[in-house]
């Protein structure tokens, strides 16, 4: 592994653990393994360090959830899996990891690009539906993705989280399956 993978890795547990505003760059620096001076040669700032490591975590979470849909057979169980999958995730991190609520807060840019990535996903999956619907697919995407962190305000945990994902799809599938 890269020296830059492994400050990525390294990094990932440290944000988890304390989340970016107390995660310092010395605390990333002493997990990866490497100095201070070094870590700054790698990267310029902790806001591109976490942007890392927020990349590298969506792109696992996809990659899981592609290969999962690959195997389901109707558009609306592969939305239905690939909401749930996703939304649910982060209600679990934030459940065991209770100071990362960093990783979900929509003013940094990578968790925004998170949002826009699963958005392409949701139009990947319905793109081979008939649409007659007086949206875009892409605003589907957008309102189904954000409604689901909308839910999160109610959800009591993580196993009420997926009940209400599941709810607001059957709800948005209803409209295109009809």
């Amino acid at each position: 592994m890269s020296k830059t993978g492994q400050v990525l890795q390294a990094a990932e547990t440290v944000f988890l653990r304390y989340g970016f505003a107390r995660t310092t760059m010395g605390d990333i620096a002493k997990a990866g393994g490497v100095s201070r001076p070094a870590l700054y040669l790698l990267f310029e700032d902790k806001e591109a360090i976490f942007s890392g490591v927020i990349e590298q975590m969506d792109k696992r979470s996809l990659a899981s959830i592609k290969t999962a849909i690959s195997d389901i057979d109707t558009a609306d169980e592969r939305l239905r899996y690939a909401c749930i999958a996703w939304g649910a995730h982060g209600i679990e991190l934030a459940e065991a990891f209770t100071d990362a609520s960093d990783l979900f807060d929509l003013r940094f840019p990578a968790v925004q690009a998170v949002y826009q990535r699963f958005q392409t996903l949701v139009v990947e999956i319905l793109s081979p539906i008939a649409w007659n619907l007086p949206v875009s697919r892409q605003d589907y995407a957008l309102t189904l993705t954000y409604g689901m962190r909308g839910l999160l305000s109610a959800a009591r945990d993580a196993n009420h989280m997926r009940s209400l994902i599941e709810i607001h799809v059957r709800i948005y599938c209803a409209s295109i399956m009809s």
